[in-house]
Formats: structure tokens, C-alpha cells, sequence
């Protein structure tokens, strides 16, 4: 395509996404008011922790210590030790868990930050509300240039309405909109807009193929793999993209052979960007390449927890994301219609779960739903787009509206949900399928709840094991007649020496038998438990998913 075709067609789409532009500035806007909401930097527990604190460590012990081996921790202690974290290894030497990518990001508004204060004579140790403010901008702004380079791709394949409700439905209705508000300086928004951006560049470099966007995939596929070196699989997007057939595919191959200038870039600039990273390496370890979370850096590739990522009560995607399933379903018709593009997005999609899947730790720790797979919300647009258009594409008013109205229903159950999470309705890490539908469509936590949470066995886990979680006590899961619930409730009276004196107390006092004040006593309990909703009645047991948990 020459530019004055490209001129033509750029003027085209300005001229007719007017709406698509209009909802990004509404998405921005809620992103922007809900940051204000929270006001993160005045809580002293939030921001810098976690895995913020390995992405960030970087930052401080370069710019404010002048110490990447951290020796700084040992030799002086100050209140902002405890914000570095890092990992002993041999030779007694302090080792920083994560790679630096996220650093690189952060950098420019720590740094804008950063020396203003010194220069002003304030104290500049790099964990103040101004330091947490720069990263909180950081990760807006992050994340606004990724939307709307992905909103502008969007643009080349689907109509300016399929675009504007693909975009509701990839931030309001899923738990990226959760890390770009409530945990801004985590690496989900960040990565999100590097995908973003480095499937524009795919799109640009195949449609005129110049230096300049093979010189940015480069840049791009090497930052994204330093932040987490597992989102290198995003290259598949580009060596993929346009594939529809095995002709394009010999096309593909002979394409690379004569642009192999261009591949090459691509190659040393990815490396480029890994530079640095390797020279700390070798400054602390002696080794330039190291898999710095040793134990902790576990995959199964061979035993992949496919089911429980997807629609695990722990943390399933699909359960805690149900938009994404209009994305699956927009597969079908992404290979009708988009064919082009139908082979990079499934290639992709099957690798990335695949590999999200084989982590030892699958549920990722504490998060809001799966956060492995935000960032694939860039590539999971596409069949997004595709069923929007094919839900509105040549049917009448009522399928339109109604798919708008499913869509707010989607939005409506993620914000829902985040006020959930907040309560602590839902859990960050203990959820069971028990406790999930303990607390379905309601706002707080209730006891029944917190009896029916489950921490995952990390043990077993570390291993590649994952047995069913196991109660503590089957009393609260409502699937204990009656009878046996009384039952249960007395053989836990009668365990306890201290009970049993009560009872017996109880007995002389009321002139019968102790097996009868036991019976009452645990009558009276398993009464006040249903009051509560401790133990719901009429609970049924399916048999047929005790599989699903």
C-alpha cells in the first residue's frame, strides 16, 4: 500500500470513528476518576508491594544508592530496607528476584520525580506518596497509548461501532481495568499496551515494510520478555500474522529470506534490550545468563492445569471474566470473515494458555481473577471484534440491542465483582467453589464464607500436584443432612474436655441425662448456624461436577 493510499485511508477512518474515540476517552476518564477515588499514595501499604517492589528495586538501588549488589541493605538500616526484597544465592551475595523490564518503564516518571525533590532538598528515597504518584501516571499513561493503538488497529478490520464495544468489553468488563486502577504499578497494564503497540508495528511493517517497525518490534519484543520472559510468545503474532494458507505461508519464509536485514535488527535490538540486564547478571552472579527464581521458577509443561486456569473456582479465567467467552466464540467467526488474521491469534491463544497453564504456582498468587493472561487481551480483541460484527453485521434493531445490553451486563458483573474483591467477599487466594457460590451476587462476606475457604497446598504444588481442596469442616458446606449436621455438632461437644464439663454442668442443672443437654445444646447450635447462614438448608449435591472445583 503506497501513502497516498494510506493518507486516504487514515483520513477515511478519522472521518467515521467518531464513537470508538469518544469511548476511549470515556474509558480514560473512569480509569483516571477511579485512581483519584482510591488514592492509593496516601496508603502506605499499597503501591510499592508485592511484586512492585522486585519490578522497582532496580530504580532506587541504581539512582539513590549506587549499588546494584544491594550491599547497602547490610551495611546501613533505614526504614526503606524493608522495601527490597531480594533472593540469597551463593556466595552470599543479594540477587533481585524479577528482571528489570518494568524498570525501564517506570523510569522516566521515577526520574522526573526523582531529582526535582533532591534539587527541592526534600528526602528522595524512592518510596514517598510522589514516587507512588509517578507510578500510578506511569501506568495510565502506559495503558492509554495502548488502548488507543489498539483501538486505531481495530479500525483496519471492523467498523467504528464493533470497535467502540470491543473496547468496553476489553477493559470495563474484565480485571484489566482492576490493574490499571486498584494495582496500577503491577505488570498487567503495562504489558497489555506493549502487546497493543507491538501488533501495531506487525501490522505496519507487513503493510509497507520498513525499517522503522522492524527497528520498534525489536524494542517491543524485547522489553515485553524482560518484564515477564514467558510473553516472548507474543512474537507468534508476528511471524504468523496474514498466514491463511501453506502458499502464504512459503510466501512468509521467502518474504523473511529477502527482508533478513529486517530480522536481523529485529533480533539484535531484542537483545539490546536484554543488555543491561545480562551485564547485572554478571556483576552479581558471574554468569550472564541467570534464571533468577531458582526453586520458585517451576513449569509443567507436561502437566498443564489447562481446566483450572480456564474455569477453576480458584481462579479460573472464564469464570472471573465471562466476557472472554464471546471472544472464544469469536473465534468462528474471526476464521470465516478474517482468515488473515484467524491462525496468528489461535497459535497464539493455544502457546500462551498453554504456558500460563504449566506454571507451578497456576493461580498466580493473590490477584483479581487470572492476571496471567491480561496482557493477551490485545490479541483476544480481535475475536471480540469479530463476534460484535457478526452479532450486528446485517441484523435487526433487537439483536443489537440486545447484544449492548449483554454486554453492560458483563460490565456490570466485573464492577461487581471488584467491590467484591474489596469487601473481601471474594478471595484473593483461599476461593473454592463452596465459598464462591457462598457469596454469588452479594456484596460482603458472611460466615459461611470464611468456613469454606481453602488455602492451595504450595507443597504439593512446588511438585506439580494439585489435589481437590478439602474443608476443615464438612458442617458448612450444606450438604450434611439435618441429622448428620446434629450429629457432627454433638461429636464435637463430646471431643472436648472443657464442653463436656458444660454438659455435665448443664445436665445436673436441668435434671436429665447429659446425652440429652448434648443433643439440645447441639440443636440450639445448628439452628443459630442456619440463622446466620452458616449452613444453608435444602443444599443438593450434583455428583455429576464434583470434578469441577
Amino acid at each position: 500500500m503506497n501513502n497516498a493510499e494510506n493518507h486516504k485511508e487514515t483520513e477515511k477512518l478519522k472521518g467515521k470513528s467518531r464513537l470508538s474515540l469518544l469511548t476511549f476517552w470515556i474509558i480514560m476518564i473512569l480509569v483516571i476518576s477511579a485512581n483519584f477515588k482510591y488514592r492509593h499514595w496516601e496508603n502506605p501499604n499499597r503501591i510499592f508491594y508485592v511484586d512492585v517492589l522486585h519490578y522497582y528495586a532496580y530504580l532506587p538501588a541504581a539512582f539513590i544508592h549506587h549499588d546494584l549488589s544491594l550491599e547497602f541493605l547490610r551495611a546501613e538500616k533505614t526504614p526503606e530496607n524493608k522495601y527490597f526484597w531480594p533472593r540469597n544465592i551463593p556466595g552470599n551475595k543479594l540477587l533481585i528476584l524479577t528482571t528489570m523490564g518494568m524498570s525501564y518503564l517506570y523510569a522516566p516518571f521515577f526520574l522526573a520525580v526523582h531529582y526535582p525533590l533532591k534539587w527541592m532538598g526534600f528526602r528522595a528515597m524512592g518510596f514517598s506518596p510522589p514516587y507512588k504518584i509517578a507510578l500510578i501516571i506511569s501506568s495510565i499513561l502506559w495503558f492509554s497509548l495502548g488502548l488507543y493503538f489498539l483501538r486505531k488497529l481495530l479500525l483496519r478490520y471492523f467498523t467504528d461501532a464493533t470497535v467502540a464495544i470491543t473496547l468496553i468489553a476489553t477493559v470495563l468488563a474484565t480485571n484489566l481495568f482492576y490493574y490499571v486502577t486498584d494495582e496500577p504499578a503491577m505488570s498487567h497494564a503495562y504489558s497489555f499496551a506493549l502487546f497493543s503497540l507491538f501488533i501495531w508495528f506487525t501490522h505496519s511493517w507487513y503493510q509497507q515494510l520498513k525499517m522503522k517497525f522492524a527497528l520498534a518490534l525489536g524494542v517491543l519484543a524485547g522489553v515485553i520478555s524482560l518484564i515477564r520472559p514467558t510473553n516472548a510468545v507474543i512474537v507468534l503474532v508476528f511471524l504468523f500474522w496474514g498466514i491463511d494458507s501453506f502458499k502464504s505461508l512459503k510466501e512468509r519464509l521467502i518474504l523473511f529470506a529477502r527482508r533478513y536485514l529486517h530480522m536481523v535488527i529485529i533480533v539484535i535490538t531484542a537483545v539490546l534490550m536484554w543488555l543491561p540486564q545480562m551485564l547485572y547478571w554478571k556483576y552479581i552472579t558471574g554468569e550472564y545468563l541467570v534464571f533468577s527464581y531458582g526453586e520458585k521458577g517451576k513449569f509443567f509443561f507436561d502437566n498443564p492445569q489447562l481446566f483450572r486456569v480456564l474455569l477453576g473456582f480458584r481462579k479460573g479465567w472464564l469464570i472471573y471474566t465471562p466476557v472472554m467467552i464471546l471472544a472464544v466464540l469469536g473465534l468462528f467467526p474471526l476464521w470465516k470473515n478474517y482468515r488473515k488474521q484467524f491462525w496468528a491469534v489461535i497459535i497464539f491463544i493455544v502457546a500462551n494458555i498453554w504456558i500460563v497453564s504449566s506454571w507451578w504456582l497456576w493461580w498466580y498468587g493473590g490477584s483479581f481473577g487470572m492476571r496471567a493472561l491480561i496482557e493477551s487481551y490485545a490479541v483476544m480483541a480481535f475475536p471480540m471484534a469479530a463476534f460484535i460484527g457478526w452479532l450486528n453485521d446485517k441484523r435487526g434493531a433487537f439483536t443489537k440491542v440486545f447484544s449492548l445490553l449483554f454486554i453492560a451486563l458483563f460490565v456490570c458483573h466485573n464492577f461487581f465483582q471488584i467491590a467484591q474483591y474489596h469487601t473481601g467477599a471474594l478471595d484473593a487466594i483461599r476461593q473454592t467453589r463452596e465459598s464462591y457460590f457462598s457469596t454469588f451476587l452479594k456484596l460482603k462476606p458472611n460466615a459461611r464464607q470464611q468456613k469454606l475457604l481453602v488455602y492451595p497446598d504450595y507443597d504439593k504444588a512446588s511438585l506439580g500436584i494439585y489435589p481437590r481442596p478439602t474443608f476443615s469442616d464438612s458442617l458448612y458446606t450444606g450438604l450434611l443432612s439435618r441429622e448428620r449436621a446434629i450429629a457432627k455438632i454433638e461429636g464435637e461437644i463430646r471431643s472436648g474436655t472443657e464442653s463436656m464439663k458444660m454438659m455435665q454442668q448443664k445436665a445436673t442443672d436441668r435434671n436429665i441425662s447429659i446425652d440429652s443437654a448434648i443433643n439440645l445444646d447441639a440443636v440450639y447450635l445448628y439452628n443459630l448456624k442456619v440463622e446466620k447462614g452458616e449452613i444453608p438448608l435444602n443444599q443438593k449435591k450434583i455428583k455429576i461436577f464434583d470434578w469441577w472445583y
